[in-house]
């Protein structure tokens, strides 16, 4: 009886149910967090292998710079830096299977284009002679696995491959620039190869006509120099001192091509010419309308004598009279009676000159012939680096000796009062105060423009800003006539910030940026 009294006790008695009740529970409580465990190092490897693949896509996305070789070196800038177990840079994950924790292995695909709306890329580009063409890169990193750990069939099954990828591109902005561009002769214009080769610009034909090389536009991204058109005043942004306010975008700029040929009066006050009187006088709180400080030009005035002075031994006067005629130096030439100086400025290009050159010269423009005829055959090289602006500058550094008037030539008259014309060449401004750049501004002799790539572009579009470069205003431009409208200009090379300075980040900034 005793016996089974103990029996129905043990049977009834509850103080210590908890314990197999854990018991039991454990196995799934383990199951539980062995699938959250494994979960979390799934999610995690995905975020170090999106990661790796961020890195590896806006570190190739560098090289997208729109010149040769643009494919080879974003390669070698992800898989060099990113994805190489030597490198302090490297992108690991320490939750994959296996021993090597560098993310490598790594896939590359570029576009020429994206579609934002559908997120799919365009044109792609597999050919490494094409690098220019490419804008847009996506990058596939390895793929990796993870080993379930802790759950019921622990070690047995795996996550299966993980990957990630990513698309990124070369974003650009253009910032306080002036709003002039010009087609460039190739991607990489300006080179160092680039400096002293005289560059013609041209305004466009007409508006259906493309866009080439040498052309010249606007970049208008407030649409004010379009809105002017109508109006029938010519555009002048040719003579301001202005530039873009803040930054836009470098592709989207929408451009106002130069295709009117009185806007070129705007750019002759840079050399003391205010021709049509309506042309705006020199502002020289901002520089607008001023001229440079020389303005060595091939533009002579034809000076009337009625006072009986014999032309032959007479003197240029200090400035220009109200009755002088401007005139080109060819036609001046031309009726003279009797040459002086027929070489008073910056001549073109020989090549130009004779056509061989299309817009981008050589280099060679007689700039001895030139030493010879004003400064006592001074050797070209002995005072500058032989280009047009390198003469400038030293010409400028002694104004009051090198920059004097100088006479080009006379045509006698018979009678009485003997009568004649002078023809006389003024290299300082007599019309209006020059302009002296400070820190803050350069010399109205040169132009910061912006580097276009004009392929496709016909008359207004929107433009693809590649550099920013620095131009010599070598003449003064026609508004009438033969070549009315053109701009001669002298390479000086990649732009600098007034006062000097690479101007990196400050006309043009670009950043790699991911698209996706």
């Amino acid at each position: 009886m005793r016996a089974r009294r103990l029996i129905a006790d043990f049977a009834r008695d509850r103080s210590a149910a908890i314990a197999p009740m854990y018991a039991i529970a454990l196995f799934g409580l383990i199951m539980i967090a062995g699938v959250g465990w494994d979960y979390s190092r799934m999610a995690t490897m995905d975020s170090e292998l999106q990661n790796a693949a961020d890195q590896a896509a806006l570190a190739a996305a560098t090289q997208l710079d729109g010149l040769p070789n643009a494919m080879p070196r974003a390669r070698n800038a992800a898989t060099g830096y990113l994805a190489t177990s030597t490198s302090v840079w490297a992108n690991e994950t320490k939750l994959a299977s296996g021993d090597e924790r560098t993310v490598g292995g790594l896939t590359f695909e570029f576009f020429e284009d994206y579609n934002h709306v559908d997120d799919t890329p365009i044109g792609e580009i597999t050919n490494d002679n094409q690098s220019e063409r490419a804008r847009y890169v996506r990058v596939t990193v390895g793929a990796r696995e993870a080993r379930y750990a802790l759950t019921a069939i622990g070690g047995v099954l795996s996550s299966g491959d993980i990957q990630a990828n990513a698309v990124a591109t070369l974003e650009g902005a253009a910032c306080n620039a002036p709003k002039l561009f010009v087609c460039a002769p190739s991607r990489d214009f300006p080179t160092s190869a680039d400096k002293g080769r005289g560059l013609l610009l041209r305004q466009l034909p007409s508006a259906n006509a493309p866009m080439a090389p040498g052309n010249f536009g606007f970049l208008d991204p407030s649409g004010e120099i379009r809105a002017d058109r109508p109006t029938g005043n010519p555009n002048r942004e040719l003579g301001r001192n202005s530039e873009l306010s803040g930054c836009i975008a470098s592709t989207g700029i929408e451009s106002e091509p130069g295709f009117v040929a009185t806007e070129t009066n705007a750019l002759n006050t840079r050399f003391d010419i205010y021709n049509p009187p309506s042309i705006p006088r020199c502002n020289l709180a901002n520089g607008d309308f001023c001229p440079s400080q020389s303005t060595v030009s091939r533009w002579v005035y034809k000076i009337r004598q009625s006072n009986g002075a014999d032309p032959a031994t007479a003197s240029c006067p200090s400035s220009p009279p109200n009755n002088a005629e401007l005139m080109r130096l060819s036609d001046a030439l031309a009726e003279m009676g009797t040459q002086l100086n027929p070489n008073p400025g910056y001549q073109q290009d020989a090549c130009l000159i004779s056509g061989a050159c299309n817009s981008l010269g050589d280099g060679d423009w007689s700039g001895q012939a030139y030493m010879n005829q004003n400064h006592g055959a001074l050797g070209l090289l002995d005072v500058s680096d032989g280009t047009r602006f390198g003469v400038y500058q030293w010409e400028l550094a002694l104004a009051s000796t090198r920059l004097r008037v100088r006479r080009v030539g006379y045509s006698a008259a018979t009678g009485t009062p003997r009568r004649g014309t002078l023809y006389c060449s003024y290299p300082q401004p007599t019309q209006e105060d020059p302009l002296v750049p400070d820190s803050t501004q350069k010399d109205r002799r040169i132009l910061t423009v912006a580097s276009v790539d004009c392929t496709g572009l016909n008359g207004r579009d929107r433009v693809d800003v590649v550099r920013w470069a620095d131009l010599f205003l070598v003449d003064a431009s026609a508004s009438s006539g033969q070549n009315a409208g053109t701009i001669m200009t002298e390479v000086i090379g990649p732009a600098e910030k007034p006062g000097g300075g690479y101007a990196f980040q400050t006309y043009g900034r670009r950043k790699p940026v991911l698209v996706r």
